[in-house]
């Protein structure tokens, strides 16, 4: 298979997992990204920004979601549907 054909392939299986994506009913982020998003450093389960200290539960449940301590993530219900 040239390189061509893998990227065409690629591309073809991207473009399929656009409208799967728009069924799904919540999304999962990761409490580090939201946390360095929001402009902190996040260790322990802790997310520090300046003198501010918040814990993973604190700000998933903030946004309204729900926190998973085994994959340390947050999974918010999709509000737009």
């Amino acid at each position: 298979m040239t390189a061509r054909q893998r990227l065409l392939r690629r591309a073809a299986l991207g473009l399929l997992a656009i409208p799967l994506g728009a069924c799904a009913s919540s999304v999962k982020l990761s409490t580090a990204r939201m946390c360095s998003a929001a402009g902190g450093t996040y260790t322990a389960n802790v997310c520090s920004q300046g003198t501010t200290q918040t814990t993973a539960v604190q700000m998933c449940q903030a946004h309204g979601g729900v926190y998973d301590p085994v994959a340390d993530t947050c999974e918010i219900a999709d509000s737009s549907k």
